[in-house]
């Protein structure tokens, strides 16, 4: 092979449940660091606060319209399971997440992975982590979890644990007590959570190393009786969105979802009768959306026979033609465990069971992976493989119910196996104008099949437009494979799903493309390219090629290496031959002025080598990719390994927040600073001198943001940031200082509304109260008074909401505290004592501290209405808010000097913006510099100009509260900007 690169509350959201021996390996923190170590973590946790606010957004819009349309919010059905209302759509259709449930290992082939199975794998999940997000709490003690099972944010409802979320989980990992109930991944991990907020939960679990989730459930396109608008069903909407902006910020992260149960349902304005039923998240891009077959007939030596699609699972394709669902799992009559007792079991069918029968039986194939190559795959990579190597059902090629056909692990395991020898798995990157090249040599036995697929930017929203065939795809890249003057094409989906597909021509929507060579024989030229522009730099793909010969392949057989620049590093490799034939091998990828020495340069038999990298102190602190490069005649295999080097010689730490020389802060506030390629952690000091000899804080962390309480109000601070790695520590740092302001406190406000205050005795009731707060203050300070009558208060949960002017910013007071205790009368204080629960009526007294701390709400305006919320999940005991009030200190700048002159006869107009800001300047000599900063103090635009009036275009930045610094040369002032569209 010859390769040649060229709110309120935490909200629900919204879907419907549907319903050779190789030692184990633990993800323990060498693999998450693995997984994440190219991750832009400051980036994941902003968007993890975007989809947080976004889900609650969502759900108190829905509530709101539920009052107005006299809509339930939960519609139990007859068999036990509950709908709930989560959103809307854009044109006001009240969207509910339900669960509609209609001897898988050995369909999915899973069986011969695990213990016992032929291949001698003995691949049970030993130390990997799967998760689930379902309706509900599962039952974690089951005998057959053994302790694996933790859950996170989900809880018992009245009636107990959930009977779909135990069975999932069971479906996944469940240990085989009882051997009909054995999972996929009967020795991995699950970490379970509600689905409510999924989409900020997951982009915490990926920070975390998540590779795989489970996901059953979603929106019918019917219920309660009504359809879905029919533009929603088929259409890429923002749930879709949303799962592709997560997986493209996530590329080791794939999420698994079940296709949906309305198989036997018509959609009203269908792009084809009989097909288009995928909604919500089922028409992403970037994740894995698995359709239900009946129990297939499998042969002994892993052959499939047969199989039928169960007629309840939904069918694609989405209005774009995209292949979706993407493969099919057995989900039908799947026994599992059940949530009545620890050795309870049922049985139960529908895409629910199919997703996690395929989502434990990948996560086999990545503990495969890692045993063999030291790294897991990509998610691109993972899926790529599992629907290569599918089994083709129903009609030939992809089609729009089965997807690329029936997963089998046993050919995909086997085709890691075989990888260099008879397969190909490569993770490759295009660059702009990029042509990447293989030649192949076809083993004349087997069809010649090559795979390619990546996780595509995120397209743009329908939001409306019915059956709109428009791509969503962003980057289009394609493969084409050629011999002499043959061009073989990809399958792709004609405008008619109930045609076979075609592979004549360009695939122009699907960001998996495949071609078969039934017929294959000599050599052959994989070539892969793109079109247009690649949006947001280079395009990472996954390649796979099965159905080819080669006669050696190279392994690696060492971890990445991680190692101070005065050291070396070394790299075991395993060379294989069919032949007696002479391999050559260089080293590729040697950065300029490392040295690299190889243990031999040529062999011809079975035998380990070992490449040395040395002169490391002569390239920066860093990742790089080495490798080394096998060359037998037109044969030639490259096999990369990854390196990341610290240096003892550190740049200075760029501060981000609060902005230098800024006053008027609160005593409470968050320091925030760029990362560091070259540091491992961080220490953090802050004096309140600029010789940093009287220092408050003296600190080693491992995050780039510490948060300061109990400051001296009217006081000059200074803080710097030393960066840390297993080699060195800085000694010198940039040093920022920051002024705290006056506090003038008393500032109370008190509620005044009730009507909403009522908490229902029914499941998921929620009380609250508004409070008007007005004033032009700036928080320096915040207590809470609240006075809850509610029996059980165990059941409740508390939350402050600031106003939605600047993002309606969310704190939790109490999370189900105190057992069967009553009652709260209480004041909330960051310099409250924990509380302790009172045996008589109120339960928790005096002044105690919140769960999470009230200064969070420090550095924003106060105008606006807050609002006390109290969720009760359960069944049974209700309640009311009795009082609420809140007491502010305003903080305000101090009367201490500051080195800046005042710039004085500044004008900033409109504001409150709508997204344009007018600056008048006086007419000062030399140029004035423009700095916006957002309210903790990270500077989001700069401007130079020379010109009296200036234009500020901040249409793009998010709705809140920004602060405008103005300098000219000595001269300084500020200005607090709110944009509120």
């Amino acid at each position: 092979m010859t390769k040649n690169s060229t709110s309120a509350f935490k909200a629900l959201s919204l879907l419907f449940l549907f319903s050779i021996p190789f030692t184990g390996f633990s993800q323990d923190k060498n693999d998450i660091e693995q997984i994440t170590k190219n991750y832009d973590l400051k980036k994941l946790k902003e968007l993890q606060e975007v989809y947080r606010k976004k889900s609650a957004s969502e759900k108190r819009q829905a509530l709101k319209a539920a009052k107005l349309n006299n809509w339930p919010e939960f519609i139990k059905n007859e068999n036990g399971t509950v709908d709930e209302l989560m959103k809307l759509t854009p044109d006001g259709f009240p969207l509910y997440y339900s669960v509609n449930n209609r001897n898988a290992a050995r369909s999915t082939r899973a069986s011969f992975l695990n213990t016992g199975g032929s291949l001698g794998l003995n691949l049970d999940g030993q130390g990997m982590v799967a998760r689930v997000w379902d309706g509900g709490k599962v039952r974690a003690s089951h005998r057959e979890f053994g302790g694996r099972i933790t859950v996170n944010d989900a809880v018992a409802s009245s009636s107990g644990n959930n009977f779909h979320a135990t069975h999932v989980t069971g479906t996944i990992a469940a240990t085989g007590i009882t051997p009909n109930a054995k999972g996929m991944a009967p020795l991995a991990q699950v970490r379970t959570f509600n689905w409510t907020d999924d989409e900020s939960e997951a982009l915490a679990e990926i920070q975390s190393g998540m590779l795989l989730s489970n996901h059953s459930y979603g929106v019918p396109i019917v219920n309660n009786g009504q359809f879905a608008p029919s533009w929603y069903i088929g259409a890429y909407t923002t749930d879709a969105r949303a799962w592709d902006e997560i997986a493209y910020n996530a590329p080791y992260y794939l999420m698994v979802a079940s296709a949906g149960n309305n198989g036997e349902d018509q959609n009203p304005q269908p792009m084809a009768l009989g097909y288009d039923k995928l909604t919500g998240n089922k028409t992403a891009k970037n994740n894995l959306v698995v359709a239900n077959a009946e129990d297939a007939v499998i042969l002994s030596d892993g052959t499939l026979a047969n199989v039928t699609i169960n007629t309840g699972s939904s069918q694609g394709p989405t209005d774009d033609f995209r292949v979706k669902p993407d493969i099919t799992g057995n989900g039908t009559s799947l026994y599992s465990t059940f949530e009545t007792s620890d050795s309870a079991y049922g049985t139960l069918s529908g895409t629910s069971m199919a997703s996690p029968n395929v989502t434990g039986t990948l996560l086999l194939l990545q503990q495969y992976y890692k045993i063999k190559n030291k790294h897991f795959m990509k998610a691109a990579t993972l899926k790529a493989l599992a629907c290569h190597t599918a089994d083709d059902v129903g009609s030939t090629g992809p089609d729009a119910i089965y997807g690329w056909g029936l997963l089998n692990a046993k050919k995909a395991a086997e085709t890691i196996t075989a990888n260099g020898l008879g397969t190909v798995i490569s993770e490759e990157m295009l660059q702009q104008g990029q042509t990447f090249t293989m030649t192949v040599n076809s083993n004349g036995i087997e069809p010649l099949e090559a795979t390619i697929a990546w996780t595509d930017v995120p397209g743009r929203v329908n939001n409306g437009v019915l059956n709109s065939p428009t791509p969503v795809l962003v980057n289009d890249l394609d493969i084409r494979i050629t011999k002499g003057t043959s061009t073989y094409f990809p399958w792709r989906l004609t405008s008619d799903p109930n045609s076979n597909a075609a592979n004549d021509g360009d695939n122009k929507v699907d960001n998996i493309e495949k071609i078969s060579i039934l017929a294959a024989a000599g050599t052959y030229t994989i070539t892969v390219t793109h079109k247009g522009t690649l949006a947001r730099g280079p395009q990472n793909f996954s390649l796979i090629v099965t159905g080819v010969n080669s006669t050696f392949a190279l392994a690696p057989l060492s971890e990445d290496q991680t190692v101070c620049s005065n050291s070396t590093a070394v790299y075991n490799f395993q060379h294989t031959t069919t032949t007696s034939q002479n391999t050559n091998f260089t080293i590729v990828g040697l950065p300029a002025g490392v040295s690299g020495n190889l243990s031999t340069t040529s062999s011809s038999i079975n035998e380990a080598l070992t490449m040395t990298l040395s002169n490391l102190n002569t390239i920066p602190a860093g990742d790089y990719t080495i490798g080394i490069r096998g060359t037998r005649g037109t044969d030639i295999e490259t096999k990369y390994v990854n390196l990341k080097i610290y240096t003892d010689t550190f740049q200075n730490s760029t501060l981000l927040s609060p902005a230098n020389n800024i006053t008027g802060m609160a005593p409470s506030l968050r320091l925030e600073w760029e990362p560091s390629i070259n540091a491992e952690s961080y220490i953090l000091q802050v004096a309140t001198d600029t010789g940093f000899g009287n220092l408050i804080v003296n600190q080693e962390v491992t995050e780039t943001n510490y948060f300061l309480n109990s400051l001296t109000p009217e006081h000059n601070y200074y803080w710097r940031v030393l960066p840390k790695n297993r080699c060195a520590t800085a000694t010198t740092s940039t040093v920022y200082n920051f002024q705290t302001g006056a506090l003038n406190c008393g500032q109370a406000f008190y509620a005044t509304d009730f009507s909403d205050g009522t908490i229902a005795t029914t499941a998921n009731a929620i009380g609250s109260v508004p409070i008007l707060v007005t004033g032009g203050m700036t928080v320096g300070n915040l207590t809470a008074t609240i006075s809850i009558s509610h029996s059980y208060i165990e059941d409740i949960t508390v939350y402050l909401e600031g106003p939605e002017t600047i993002g309606s910013p969310l704190i939790k007071l109490f999370e189900e505290p105190c057992g069967d205790n009553d009652d709260i009368l209480a004041t909330v204080s960051d310099a409250g004592v924990p509380f302790t629960c009172g045996a008589t009526s109120p339960s928790i007294t005096g002044t105690v501290r919140p769960l999470e701390p009230l200064s969070n709400f420090s550095n924003i305006p106060a105008d606006g209405v807050w609002t006390l919320y109290v969720l009760d999940k359960y069944n049974g005991d209700g309640g009311f808010i009795n009082n609420f009030s809140l007491s502010f200190c305003n903080v305000t700048p101090s009367s201490l000097s500051v080195a800046d002159n005042q710039l004085a006869n500044i004008s900033v107009y409109p504001n409150p913006s709508k997204g344009i800001l007018n600056v008048s300047l006086p007419a000062n000599t030399g140029k004035t510099t423009l700095h916006l900063n957002d309210i903790q103090g990270r500077r989001i635009l700069t401007k130079e100009t020379s010109n009296t009036n200036e234009v500020l275009n901040i249409d793009n930045f998010s709705d809140g509260v920004y602060i405008l610094t103005i300098e000219n040369g000595a001269l300084k002032t500020t200005k607090k900007i709110i944009l509120n569209r």
